[in-house]
């Protein structure tokens, strides 16, 4: 990975994490379905960029930081839903 694609990647992680933190606080949403928004926004992200070349794949890694971002907040999500549950 080169030094602009994990430059993109970071600002996708941040740009997912932005996200996260309107979806989770403004719309207040769990953390389980802030984390899927974020991977499907990702995912969205993906399926635009790849049609654009080299470009498009440069990008990609910007939407691979979003689906990161919403991977680590699910799992989160549904380790705090467990633990709610065991209680």
């Amino acid at each position: 990975m080169g030094p602009e694609q994990q430059l993109i990647f970071l600002g996708g992680l941040f740009v997912g994490i932005a996200f996260f933190i309107i979806v989770y606080l403004i719309f207040k949403q769990s953390i389980r379905d802030s984390g899927l928004a974020t991977i499907v926004l990702g995912a969205i992200g993906i399926f635009f960029c790849l049609p654009f070349g080299f470009t498009g794949m440069a990008y990609s890694f910007g939407a691979a930081g979003i689906i990161a971002a919403g991977v680590i907040t699910f799992f989160v999500g549904l380790a705090s839903t467990k633990q709610v549950n065991r209680k």
